[in-house]
């Protein structure tokens, strides 16, 4: 496994802001140019961010706004977390292919992610909206699972995408989980403990608003997003389903072949939710 750790450039970029004054260039020089294949498959990715707005966001940069997360890894390198929580991740799946790991700074980044880069997918975790790093190991075992499922290759159906959402979602709850077991089960979703609890007891309502067809597509997916006040969901409620309907093919199927499921998309996508 490589892990790029490319803050550490947009570091010497925010050391440099004493200097002069022209913040772009010196974003450019430090951190974009030397990365610039990467930041742009990231920031393509995010319609709305264009090089023009970009420039204006780094120009809008304080030092100061990163001083917590410079404190933060100065204290807890997030690479020896990774190298960490991937020997737990092995004893459960070895992939055919080792992951490369981006450790970056971004703007508006989802907190772990996988995407594909120069032709594969890649796990990412954007830093800056990190407080602290406590679920950190549960995050790159979740982002990990997804990684596996993606290297299965396959294009998931239009009409099947909300349900591989689900699945896919459930598959990186139940590995973390089984990688650090002694963590809580409402830390695995990433949820708070009231929003895994109202699942818990709520499993049949959300199967009657996501499987009955009252609702399109689009609807659901913004009810996973956001939640609906209306109907009284949570945001992300519906990966409940998914880790409930992964738990029911490994119990049967036992968990030595949670590695199969991760490398088939067709099994993945055949479970009932």
């Amino acid at each position: 496994m490589k892990v790029y750790c490319l803050y550490h450039d947009f570091f010497k970029f925010l050391d440099k802001l004493n200097s002069p004054p022209d913040k772009w260039n010196i974003y450019s020089r430090y951190y974009y140019q030397p990365h610039r294949e990467f930041l742009k498959s990231y920031f393509s990715h995010f319609p709305l961010i264009n090089i023009s707005n970009l420039k204006q966001r780094v120009e809008a940069i304080k030092a100061s706004d990163y001083s917590q997360l410079k404190s933060l890894i100065s204290f807890c390198p997030p690479e020896n977390i990774v190298h960490e929580a991937y020997e737990k991740c092995l004893k459960i799946v070895s992939p055919r292919e080792e992951p490369d790991v981006y450790l970056f700074v971004g703007f508006f980044s989802p907190d772990g992610f996988v995407m594909d880069f120069q032709g594969k997918p890649v796990i990412c975790f954007g830093l800056e909206r990190f407080q602290d790093f406590t679920l950190f190991r549960i995050l790159f075992a979740h982002e990990y699972a997804h990684f596996l499922l993606n290297l299965s290759g396959g294009k998931i159906p239009e009409e099947k995408r909300l349900k591989w959402l689900f699945i896919s979602e459930g598959a990186g709850t139940y590995f973390s989980l089984l990688a650090f077991p002694k963590h809580k089960l409402y830390d695995h979703f990433l949820f708070k403990r009231d929003n895994l609890n109202w699942c818990q007891a709520n499993e049949s309502y959300l199967r009657e608003i996501y499987l009955s067809g009252k609702f399109s597509s689009r609807e659901l997916l913004d009810f996973y997003a956001k939640g609906n006040p209306e109907l009284n969901i949570p945001p992300r409620a519906g990966k409940y389903l998914g880790f409930q309907a992964v738990k029911r093919y490994l119990s049967q199927k036992g968990e030595e072949n949670f590695g199969f499921l991760l490398s088939c998309k067709k099994t993945a996508l055949s479970l009932e939710l």
